[in-house]
């Protein structure tokens, strides 16, 4: 466990979480409304099945808010021998602790440990609190042409289920470990 902002605890999710996370997903997702992307703010969440695999294998990490509250969620895997940030979800309300912050680093550590020395992700390149708040974090833009095939097929993935029609998407990657 990571102690993080004031009340809250990083750890890795268990299977009697794997029912609420979704509601995490949903709450999150719902910013997306007020910049015009509805398709986005009404997706369906992860399915829970998904969650429970991802738990399964020690690679779901939730923000416990004070009173057991889940304020957070954070996905990985391993891509092209590399960290993946397949998922991150804050409650709106639990917003400003930089708690997606927090679950990340567990993702790093988690990467870290399985001899990854870098971790990517996509998102929206123009959504306010996407691309600027993974720069914050020291992401940089990858080339999609520059990322591996398991990346590639990633954003193939999400261009087939009209994720790209929402707006931009890029690859981002942050170096870890000596030297990250």
């Amino acid at each position: 466990m990571r102690r993080g902002g004031e009340g809250y605890t990083v750890r890795l999710a268990r299977p009697e979480d794997a029912g609420s996370l979704g509601a995490v997903e949903q709450a999150a997702a719902a910013r997306f409304a007020a910049i015009g992307m509805a398709r986005i703010a009404e997706g369906r969440p992860t399915d829970e099945s998904e969650y429970l695999e991802a738990i399964g294998d020690s690679r779901l990490w939730v923000v416990e808010a004070s009173g057991g509250v889940l304020a957070g969620l954070a996905i990985g895997n391993i891509l092209d021998g590399q960290g993946f940030l397949a998922e991150v979800s804050v409650l709106p309300d639990h917003a400003g602790h930089r708690l997606a912050a927090l679950m990340i680093a567990a993702l790093e550590a988690w990467a870290l440990a399985r001899g990854c020395r870098s971790v990517s992700l996509t998102t929206f390149r123009d959504v306010p609190w996407n691309r600027p708040y993974y720069e914050s974090l020291g992401f940089v833009p990858l080339d999609e042409a520059d990322a591996g095939p398991e990346l590639r097929a990633v954003r193939a993935k999400e261009k087939a289920r009209g994720v790209d029609s929402n707006g931009p998407r890029l690859c981002m990657v942050r170096r870890i470990g000596e030297g990250g």
